[in-house]
């Protein structure tokens, strides 16, 4: 190789250029610069695996003193960007303030008091941070957010608005001091009302007792003691006798198993056109709607439905719940709802509800007594259909088995099911597979298990009838 070959790859160093340039700036600068140290070797390497020449040498070694010279203005620029972001975050906060200073939330009830105010990581909106996440973040806010580690990769999504992914609003917390990150994570601050998905429109999550991600390994597998009731009545091993004076106290053989809950990766993804996501305003209304409405159903049809491989166990097919046989096929009747109820665990059923598939709804409709009359809507075409049924809430999805299916009515109580939420939600995109359509890939992902609490059917204290918080209407019996 001639001196001239070598000095035609070289590039000057402008350091006035540097000192104006953007964190990015410097950081393709410094990959160019190496990339150019490995097509030197590169180059020697092809030669016959020769040595470096002079020119050669000289140019690699130089590029070495830039390299570190940019580390070190990278380092600098990268502590002055958080420092102008955490001057710029304080600054809004003291825009946005009411009158009302902060005050911690109230113990026990008490005054409402402010909530306290969650990262956002600098940006105004989803779809502001959706957008820097696709083409890139002049201000260098991402490079303060978190990075997923697993497979999926993607930023975590800011605090400020998770909500507007996965819902935040959850029944029965448990803390369990466990956590992690991964992907940028969604900041809650951003929950406008309008966009939210309510947290009735999930049927299990907002009943469900939800076990939170936490802080520190939020994907790590846990286990929850389950009670093996054996013959021991609905308590579940533990045995109470009367004990005359002197006589010898029995023993008892309460025996505890665990429910173990691992979360597992979920990913939604749509296609958006590129033109959409840089007008970020557009974006945040569609992701907040059409996606999240998405990933809510996924996981209700776990949580209902799923079979426990790679997924959330199921209600419908769980071993805990008990099945009715109905009276006639491919038909709901009277007598069948009377039987699930017979069967619900009876502490449950002030907080139970009825899952039924929709296509069910014009059987529950004709319902009627032994003289004729309708007695779901009461005969009365005029009003709309009712909310309950035998006095508890009922609600119609398609996420259940549809009609003369194992399932297609369901009476639960959803505070006996567990879910354990993980690590997310975190956001990726992608424009290579719709490159020459000018569309991008957003991935929505997060982590989550399901199972239900209760193992096994329960037995009463008579020894005989068999209950469940879980109980769903079968095929007739054969």
């Amino acid at each position: 190789m001639t001196k001239s070959n070598v000095l035609s790859f070289a590039f000057p160093v402008n350091l006035q250029h540097f000192a104006e340039a953007t964190l990015q700036d410097l950081l393709q600068a410094r990959a160019a610069k190496i990339e150019r140290q490995s097509a030197i070797l590169e180059a020697a390497k092809a030669d016959n695996n020769r040595d470096l020449t002079n020119e050669e040498d000289q140019e690699f070694d130089a590029i070495e003193v830039e390299i570190v010279d940019l580390d070190n203005k990278i380092t600098s620029k990268e502590k002055q960007t958080q420092r102008e972001n955490t001057v710029a975050a304080r600054s809004a906060s003291i825009q946005n303030q009411t009158v009302t200073p902060y005050r911690p939330s109230a113990v026990f009830g008490g005054n409402p008091t402010q909530p306290e105010p969650k990262n956002d990581n600098g940006f105004t909106s989803l779809g502001e941070f959706i957008n820097a996440v696709r083409f890139g973040d002049t201000k260098g806010r991402l490079a303060e957010v978190p990075v997923g580690q697993g497979e999926g990769g993607g930023y975590k999504v800011p605090d400020a608005f998770r909500g507007q992914i996965l819902p935040s609003q959850v029944l029965n917390q448990w803390s369990m001091g466990t956590g992690g990150e991964g992907g940028f994570a969604v900041p809650v601050e951003f929950r406008p009302d309008v966009l939210m998905i309510s947290p009735e429109a999930a049927i299990v999550r907002s009943r469900a007792t939800v076990i939170p991600a936490g802080e520190e390994a939020p994907d790590t597998k846990i286990t929850m003691p389950a009670l093996d009731q054996g013959t021991k009545g609905v308590f579940g091993g533990v045995e109470v006798s009367w004990i005359g004076e002197g006589q010898e106290k029995p023993d008892t053989d309460g025996a505890l198993k665990e429910v173990a809950l691992q979360p597992h990766e979920v990913a939604a993804t749509t296609v958006v056109t590129d033109k959409l996501l840089r007008n970020w305003t557009a974006a945040d209304s569609f992701i907040s709607s059409l996606l999240t409405k998405a990933m809510m159903a996924a996981e209700d049809i776990a949580f209902l439905t799923g079979n426990g491989t790679n997924k959330p166990t199921g209600v419908v097919g769980a071993a805990g719940t008990l099945t009715v046989n109905r009276a006639t096929a491919n038909t709901v009747t009277y007598d069948d709802i009377v039987l699930l109820l017979a069967y619900l665990l009876p502490d449950s059923a002030s907080s139970s509800i009825w899952v039924a598939n929709q296509s069910i709804m014009p059987d529950l409709v004709k319902l009627r007594d032994p003289a004729g009359n309708y007695i779901f809507i009461q005969g009365n075409a005029t009003k709309g259909i009712p909310a309950t049924l035998l006095g508890i809430p009922i609600r119609f999805t398609g996420k259940t088995p549809a009609k003369g299916q194992k399932g297609d009515l369901v009476l639960v109580d959803l505070s006996y099911y567990l879910i354990k939420d993980g690590s997310g939600p975190y956001i990726a995109a992608s424009e290579h597979v719709y490159f020459k359509q000018n569309k991008t890939v957003i991935k929505a992902f997060w982590n989550v298990d399901g199972k239900p609490w209760v193992i096994a059917p329960l037995t009463l204290e008579d020894k005989v009838t068999k209950v469940s918080p879980y109980v769903a209407l079968d095929i007739p019996k054969v």
